[in-house]
């Protein structure tokens, strides 16, 4: 317990402390930033975390991501209906697993964040839900995020059979925001695509920003975008992730997952895009490339599909349920959730909530 709240203390200051200390190395016009995302932060990481004080859905683990690090991850297990017995018939002893990235533009954010749809999907599908956190831009830029669930994955493709009863050869990610552009970026793994057993089966993403060449500011804007954004010098600290590597690793889909082949994604595949949102012309476009690939080669076990949420915009998800309905999240969640059962019964797993 102390070990947790120390850790969620030290991420409650994140942004003060790298720009004192941390990140002493880093330029006067991110330290500036990082301290005015301060108030932002601390609020909005007590909205999300609060509420989890003290009644939670999930346990607290860590995992380890190198020989110096460990990783902070929530695990989402819904107890085995007796019902359902036949889940554990020969074949498919092990739940599935599914790997969760939160969201917080590369610079902040908590696994919490996604806690109600992690909680949904472990609920809904029976799968023992990981939901992963990372190292954090500026201070750690392209690739230590990516570094980061790369390593957590590849502990789980060895050790979630035993430690959480998981099985890694049927295995789904998800992820908001940035954490959409890490879940797609893992699947370049060779354990992570076809042929290995190990393939990432399905993924999920929502507002995903799947190109990350451009900055921020030179992204095209949505008409649905108020002319003036009051956050728009927040920018270059978003951009931070991939500002120092852009140049050399701009072909890279663990950067760029809009670069990536075919055959390194999914079989499955689901894109949640809202229409207010500098991400959405680098999403369609990636959708309809993928598209255009399954197609042209008769991949027919190959799918990937676009929700287009009309009214909404980029991080509804995650904002309160006053702000945006449940019911209009759950549209979403569970547009997503329906993409992953599929996939379970197609390869041999039921659950019935």
């Amino acid at each position: 317990m102390l070990r947790t709240l120390a850790h969620i203390v030290s991420l409650f200051l994140r942004p003060t402390l790298d720009a004192l200390w941390y990140g002493r190395h880093l330029p006067w016009t991110l330290r500036w930033r990082l301290l005015v995302f301060q108030p932002l932060s601390l609020l909005g990481n007590a909205l999300i975390t609060l509420p989890y004080l003290f009644r939670r859905p999930f346990t607290v683990d860590y995992i380890p991501a190198g020989s110096d690090r460990e990783l902070r991850v929530l695990v989402f297990k819904h107890p085995r209906r007796l019902a359902l017995e036949d889940n554990t018939r020969p074949g498919r002893p092990l739940r599935p697993l599914h790997v969760d990235c939160h969201s917080g533009g590369f610079v902040g954010g908590y696994p919490e964040s996604a806690a109600p749809f992690c909680d949904h999907l472990a609920r809904t599908t029976g799968a023992v839900v990981v939901s992963l956190s990372y190292r954090l831009a500026p201070v750690h830029p392209f690739p230590a995020a990516i570094d980061d669930v790369d390593a957590a994955i590849a502990w789980l493709q060895t050790n979630a059979a035993s430690r959480f009863g998981a099985d890694p050869t049927l295995m789904t990610v998800s992820g908001h925001s940035a954490g959409g552009n890490l879940a797609l970026a893992a699947t370049q793994a060779p354990a992570c695509h076809a042929p290995a057993d190990t393939a990432i089966k399905a993924s999920v993403t929502f507002y995903a920003p799947v190109d990350m060449r451009p900055t921020p500011w030179e992204k095209p804007q949505s008409g649905d975008l108020p002319e003036w954004d009051p956050l728009s010098f927040m920018c270059p600290l978003f951009d931070s992730y991939a500002a120092p590597r852009k140049a050399e690793m701009g072909e890279s889909p663990r950067m760029n997952p809009i670069m990536a082949a075919l055959e390194t994604l999914p079989e499955k595949m689901l894109l949640v895009v809202p229409k207010a949102d500098i991400l959405v012309k680098e999403q369609l476009e990636f959708v309809e490339r993928v598209k255009r690939e399954i197609e042209d080669r008769g991949e027919r076990k190959r799918s990937i599909e676009t929700m287009w949420v009309e009214d909404q915009f980029h991080g509804y998800l995650e904002v309160p349920d006053i702000a945006v309905s449940k019911a209009k999240k759950m549209e979403a969640w569970d547009k997503g959730v329906d993409l992953i059962r599929a996939v379970h019964r197609d390869y041999g797993w039921k659950w019935n909530e």
